[in-house]
């Protein structure tokens, strides 16, 4: 569907708003607010999680179709979530507002193994969230997705995101300042640990500070010219490191390493101070 440019001066949009504002507080708000970003784009898929301190997102709203649910939720909430570049804009403190991934992922993103293995297989053809502070305690990332076919969002169309997007984000203030954190639907995670310390520790046992480094910026996308700009070393370095921490975890390529990462976070207990890679070394070794 094309909307006219003038959209968000007709009176359908203005009966949207009234019908959003009226749900602030009630159990249908978040799908109001999906409703409304979609109506005015051609995504058509929402995701909304909370994410409180160091904790595990937790669950708030989907309409993913539910073909989608099971490879989009579960994999993302089991720790995919780690690599999300959108992850990283909350952990990293970034301004309330919209983002688009093609801005904001890292250089080679689009050719890394999380994006291979998980962002693919959830169908997404484009993305942009909503990043959103409640409060100093409760933050949210609202994701709004174009999910098979179809292009990229046009300029037009963000920028009518663009625009609507402070008041969407009062709204979303009030409406969770008032419900806080109620209970979730099927499939919600429940607040968990803190698994960006696992994250942090993966390799430390087994690798130099600088070599794990390296391997999270490569499980996040980012290319060896990238890493080296990050790190203030050199490709060249960079890629001597690669061969050290192959050697030392005895893998050979990018998707082993994810692969690994991913099987070693989800043998960690909670709020565990140990390596990932302790558990997954103890579990091989015991079989």
């Amino acid at each position: 569907m094309t909307l006219p440019e003038d959209f968000l001066h007709t009176q359908d949009w203005y009966d949207v708003l009234a019908d959003l504002a009226g749900a602030v507080s009630g159990d249908d708000f978040p799908r109001k607010l999906a409703q409304a970003y979609q109506g005015v784009t051609t995504y058509n898929s929402s995701l909304i999680v909370a994410y409180t301190g160091n904790h595990s997102p937790l669950y708030l709203f989907d309409n993913l179709p539910e073909e989608e649910k099971q490879r989009t939720l579960k994999p993302y909430f089991d720790g995919a979530y780690l690599l999300d570049p959108f992850y990283d804009l909350y952990r990293n403190g970034a301004e309330d507002g919209i983002y688009q991934l093609s801005e904001i992922a890292p250089d080679e993103f689009y050719q890394s193994e999380y994006y291979q293995t998980y962002y693919s297989a959830t169908h997404l053809r484009d993305e942009a969230t909503i990043l959103v502070a409640v409060n100093d305690k409760l933050h949210l990332l609202i994701s709004l997705g174009q999910r098979g076919s179809g292009s990229q969002l046009s300029d037009a169309e963000f920028a009518r995101l663009k625009r609507i997007t402070p008041l969407m984000i009062a709204l979303c203030r009030k409406h969770w300042s008032d419900v806080g954190l109620p209970g979730v639907g099927d499939g919600a995670q429940i607040l968990g640990g803190p698994l960006d310390k696992a994250f942090r520790n993966f390799g430390r046992s087994y690798l130099s500070d600088r070599e794990c480094e390296v391997i999270h910026l490569i499980l996040k996308g980012h290319s060896s010219k990238s890493i080296a700009r990050l790190l203030g070393i050199s490709p060249d370095t960079v890629k001597v490191h690669r061969k050290r921490f192959h050697s030392k975890l005895e893998i050979t390529s990018a998707a082993e390493l994810f692969s690994l990462f991913l099987e070693a976070i989800s043998l960690v207990p909670l709020d565990s101070e140990e390596d990932p890679l302790t558990y997954y070394y103890a579990q091989t070794t015991s079989h």
